[in-house]
């Protein structure tokens, strides 16, 4: 009984340290990612984006929400399964470094797609099929999104799905495996679509205008690691 407790403290201060640690940082790295990778191909940055002390988002009070945030899926997740918290934790923090690009630039750096794609190793172990689940994971996401995007361009004559949305799916597919990836897809499609008949509610926004679907996918992402992974784990290795 004293060495579980022992070791329930010793994650929830693990998890307290590293919540601070990303939260702190989620606010810290963004004003400082390099202006480049919040360009388009080809583009220069402006002087706002290349001013070495531009703060692109407020220190408080999102240190403050971030590390909270941080904290509490750290200690829930860190006591369920600390080696799988470890990859879901950095996973969540690259996409939310993600959305702050997409809700304030409109882009997605292909830099932390790349990273993205680093973490997902550390999932591998925590498929039911291993690197096969992966790797249908990712071919699920990007083909899905490819799709997607055709269908929107014969639509709408333009782009709904952007590039970068297509990348994002394909590293996220790879991290989270064939389950994870379809989740992520039914979840953000719910969230984005409730959220956008609230704003042509209550704001007057048009189908046409463009909106960062990142957000949307990170909420899921989220949603999927902390809450339903272990449970659709479980459920394959039954099956």
């Amino acid at each position: 009984m004293e060495k579980q407790l022992l070791v329930t403290v010793i994650i929830c201060a693990a998890a307290i340290g590293a919540g601070v640690l990303l939260g702190n940082g989620a606010v810290y790295f963004f004003n400082k990612i390099p202006g480049k990778w919040l360009c388009d191909y080809g583009e220069e940055p402006t002087e706002e984006l290349a001013h070495p002390t531009c703060q692109r988002v407020k220190s408080t009070p999102w240190k403050y929400v971030f590390t909270g945030f941080f904290v509490v899926i750290g200690i829930k997740m860190g006591l369920e399964d600390p080696l799988f918290a470890l990859p879901a934790l950095l996973a969540i923090w690259l996409l939310l470094e993600m959305s702050m690009a997409d809700i304030k630039y409109m882009i997605v750096p292909d830099q932390l797609i790349m990273l993205l794609v680093v973490t997902g190793l550390g999932f591998i172990s925590h498929h039911a099929f291993g690197v096969m689940d992966c790797l249908r994971g990712s071919v699920i996401g990007f083909g899905v999104l490819l799709i997607l995007a055709l269908i929107s361009r014969l639509v709408y004559k333009k782009p709904a799905v952007g590039g970068a949305d297509i990348k994002l799916f394909a590293a996220l597919g790879l991290a989270l495996g064939t389950d994870g990836i379809i989740a992520v897809f039914v979840i953000s499609t719910f969230l984005s679509a409730g959220h956008f008949i609230w704003l042509m509610i209550r704001k007057g926004v048009r189908l046409s205008d463009e909106r960062p679907m990142v957000p949307y996918i990170a909420a899921a992402a989220t949603i999927y690691l902390v809450i339903l992974h272990e449970m659709s784990y479980n459920i394959v290795v039954q099956l």
